[in-house]
């Protein structure tokens, strides 16, 4: 009805293998003898046609899209109306199958199963990877399938002009007919041992899972540098099961990244707040029950209050002597900003640090999640402003999000900066290590130091280093000359303007 095209899929939920009854939802002909085009044989669109005195010259009598076409122009009124077309025959099955391969691949994961050898936690990631290495080779799949054919037809051939030797009238013609597609993916098997020679599959839950939480990292960096890689839906059940809260949040950053910087969609359920706190608002839905009817809800103030209270989303850092709230990334820019705050006082930058007035510091994972929601709300029940600092992420896909939301918040009269640089590890002094070694100002700097010294893990980096930055270091990696040739001084500034939401003073503006 909108020019949108609508395939629809039924499971039999009682059988241990489903397998889909597919149909096309459309608008198409319901009136004899078009309504079945689709599932005719080519004989019997040819007698369709014979019967409706259509001249031969207007189609091909071997093709049967012409007949169809024929057919379908030389109707007066096909009463075309909206229906479901079942897909299991002929050209009705041929149409799916070529529409088939323009489909985005869909796996699901999921968090119960049987701890077998052939454990899907292990064989499912690996399953897919194969599935969407076999898309993106479907014309070398084409044209292997079409050499195939080709000398089939070929020994064919030369086989009948055998048989005509011995009697000419037995047969004109003998044509290889494939019952069915090659199953290429059936031939592919992987399996993933560790370093001593044990199977994956024979480890614990936790860490079959882990193998889950790399194969989408993995995914995010492959597709941020494969513009022409598949279209791929991921569903995920639960994906916190036996895993730590550091591995939770670095899965769904994972899963971020895919739904907004490539050609993926990510569907995910889960029970726990910490993981809920961390998703943008727009994309949470809320499966509940009213009247014994299982209802879904979505964007409203609402229900962002009904999933915070029913998961039991608090916040932590909020009192009753809280005087403003600073809304960060992470539990590293806690340690960041806490120290930056500590340094410039001691170095006379500034007259007082934001944790003497009263500033509670709330890692979210950005702005615009359920967290940050939450925050924001009892940031109002305590009346007290709040303000945010968060990672540019210059220059990934992320930045221009990111720019987007700042300045929207800017726009409501909210203090909210993004850091010139990437992110807070950039700024990183170089006498901060041991070896030689310059962060420059957009790279992945907690991959580069973690690249230089494997004991300290990546999302550590800042924790690990930050609090040996001296203010002469600070200093340093904080000026900056701005478009009028002035010199100024980044996080000295940044902090003033924060101290003014608690301490209006000229000497904080």
């Amino acid at each position: 009805m909108n020019e949108e095209l609508e395939i629809k899929k039924v499971f039999k939920a009682t059988s241990a293998k489903p397998k889909p009854v597919i149909y096309i939802v459309c608008n198409h002909p319901t009136v004899e003898p078009y309504s079945e085009l689709l599932s005719k044989k080519r004989t019997e669109l040819k007698q369709i046609a014979k019967q409706l005195n259509i001249p031969t010259e207007k189609y091909n009598a071997t093709s049967n899209t012409s007949l169809r076409r024929a057919i379908w122009e030389n109707s007066e009124n096909l009463v075309c109306q909206l229906q479901e077309l079942l897909v299991d025959k002929e050209d009705s099955k041929k149409i799916y199958e070529s529409l088939e391969k323009f489909l985005p691949i869909y796996s699901l994961f999921q968090s119960d199963r049987a701890s077998k050898d052939n454990d899907k936690e292990v064989t499912d990631p690996m399953s897919l990877a194969i599935e969407q290495a076999l898309k993106e080779l479907v014309p070398e799949i084409e044209t292997i399938k079409e050499n195939v054919r080709n000398k089939a037809v070929e020994t064919a051939n030369r086989t009948l002009e055998k048989l005509k030797e011995m009697d000419k009238d037995l047969a004109d013609s003998l044509n290889p007919d494939f019952k069915s597609e090659p199953k290429f993916d059936s031939l592919f098997k992987l399996s993933i041992k560790s370093d001593d020679g044990i199977s994956i599959n024979k480890r614990g839950s936790g860490v079959r899972r882990l193998i889950l939480l790399n194969f989408f990292r993995a995914e995010v960096e492959r597709k941020l540098n494969d513009s022409t890689s598949q279209n791929v839906i991921y569903a995920f059940e639960e994906p916190e099961t036996s895993q730590h809260p550091k591995h939770q949040e670095m899965l769904i950053n994972s899963f971020l990244q895919l739904a907004y910087n490539t050609n993926s969609q990510v569907i995910l359920t889960t029970h726990t707040p910490a993981l809920a706190g961390l998703l943008p608002l727009e994309s949470l839905r809320f499966v509940t029950k009213q009247y014994g009817e299982k209802i879904i809800k979505s964007n409203d103030e609402s229900v962002y209050e009904e999933i915070a209270d029913t998961l039991g989303l608090l916040v932590e850092n909020i009192n009753i002597q809280t005087k403003a709230i600073l809304l960060l990334e992470g539990q590293g820019d806690v340690v960041f900003i806490r120290h930056l705050c500590d340094v410039l006082k001691d170095g006379g930058a500034i007259p007082e640090t934001l944790q003497e007035n009263g500033f509670a510091f709330i890692p979210t994972g950005g702005c615009g999640n359920l967290k940050s929601w939450r925050t924001l709300r009892l940031a109002e029940q305590f009346g007290v402003p709040w303000c945010v600092l968060q990672d540019s992420d210059h220059p990934t896909p992320e930045a221009q999000k990111n720019i987007a939301t700042v300045e929207s918040l800017k726009a409501q009269g909210i203090k909210a900066y993004l850091t010139r640089k990437r992110e807070p590890e950039n700024y990183l002094h170089s006498s901060c290590f041991d070896i030689p070694l310059i962060i420059d100002d957009y790279i992945d700097a907690k991959k580069e130091v973690n690249k230089h010294n494997k004991k300290v893990a990546a999302n550590k980096v800042l924790e690990v280093y930050w609090p040996k930055m001296t203010f002469e270091n600070i200093r340093e990696v904080e000026t900056y000359t701005d478009e009028y040739g002035e010199i100024r001084f980044e996080f000295t500034e940044m902090i003033l303007d924060f101290l003014s939401l608690v301490k209006p003073s000229p000497i904080y503006n």
